[in-house]
């Protein structure tokens, strides 16, 4: 069984991160969604994507400033400044129309009306916001609040020696798309690193709210990071091997994957991590056993949610463990 596709395998140069996301193969967080379930995977193609979080938002807004500076103001605006004297409340319009000598009742769309009649070179907030998103286009408008933030971000990650120098640009190639079949299953497979080093490193910036090694630690297993980093190296290698690079010069294979941690809040506290051998076994078992899944569901058509048979169900493991010691505990006490 083979995933149609017209993807051929491959590093490719060019792909837009939009593109990319709307594209073609089996991804990382798509694995993640068929281990909760396959139902969730479907339903994620169909689903009206959400607006970012805040939190997502600055994310995805550091990693472009940090990956591709040179191109962050392509894609994003600068933020809208108001033009002095803008009306932007009913109270600024009444306050307005009281000063023309006409009437303040009414809807803030009634005042809007008779304040563009009774003045016509008056400015309104809303107006000048809408004529600067048509100016700007496709450009995403950050805020000055946003773009503070980030660069505070960025200028804090580079000050650590270890992210400058793992980051650092002209060190590698950020943002290439890599494509491969999996041998086994035969289902199109994609992903697309941070920062591929011209020594071989793989480099992922990672957005935290803890970056320490104990909380760090623990995003990884709770954000797979491990499956992530197994499947990343694994797969861009078969790309490699199976279709070579395009629109880039040859970049050496992979051999390790590092993560830069860097936090979102003051003072943006930072760290490099190696993923060790034993964690990318770990993390290579888990994505085996989602591609198989995957595959499966692809051949039948079934994307099955959490089992139709009832289960047997305890505590968690660590509170069995918690009590089995105090068990143990109390026993010794007593004797």
């Amino acid at each position: 069984m083979t995933e149609w596709s017209d993807m051929k395998p491959g590093v490719y140069a060019g792909i837009s991160n939009s593109a990319y996301h709307a594209g073609p193969g089996i991804s990382k967080s798509g694995l993640d969604l068929i281990r909760k379930s396959p139902a969730h995977y479907q339903h994620s193609r169909t689903a009206e994507r959400r607006e970012p979080t805040p939190d997502q938002r600055l994310g995805t807004l550091a990693h472009a400033l940090i990956l591709e500076p040179e191109s962050f103001w392509d894609c994003y605006a600068q933020p809208f400044v108001a033009p002095e004297n803008a009306l932007a409340t009913t109270d600024d319009m009444k306050a307005r129309l009281r000063e023309l000598g006409e009437k303040i009742s009414g809807s803030k769309g009634e005042l809007t009306e008779r304040l563009r009649a009774a003045d016509p070179s008056a400015v309104f907030l809303d107006d000048a916001r809408a004529e600067y998103a048509a100016e700007v286009g496709e450009q995403e408008i950050v805020t000055a609040d946003e773009i503070a933030k980030v660069e505070a971000m960025r200028g804090a990650f580079f000050a650590n020696e270890s992210a400058g120098k793992l980051f650092a640009p002209g060190a590698g190639v950020a943002e290439l798309s890599c494509y491969w079949v999996d041998e086994e299953t035969g289902v199109l497979c994609r992903c697309r690193p941070d920062f591929w080093r011209f020594n071989g490193v793989i480099a992922d910036l990672k957005t935290c709210r803890d970056a320490s090694f104990d909380g760090f630690q623990k995003s990884i297993w709770d954000w797979r990071y491990h499956v992530q980093a197994a499947f990343y190296l694994d797969g861009i290698r078969e790309a490699i091997r199976q279709g070579g690079f395009h629109g880039v010069e040859e970049l050496p294979e992979p051999a390790h994957f590092v993560f830069g941690a860097l936090e979102k809040v003051e003072p943006y506290a930072s760290a490099t991590y190696l993923a060790v051998p034993e964690m990318l076994e770990i993390g290579r078992r888990e994505y085996r056993k989602d591609l198989r899944t995957y595959a499966d569901c692809l051949s039948s058509d079934k994307w099955p949610g959490y089992g139709d048979k009832i289960q047997p169900i305890s505590l968690p493991e660590w509170v069995l463990r918690r009590e089995a010691y105090a068990t143990e505990e109390q026993g010794v006490f007593i004797s």
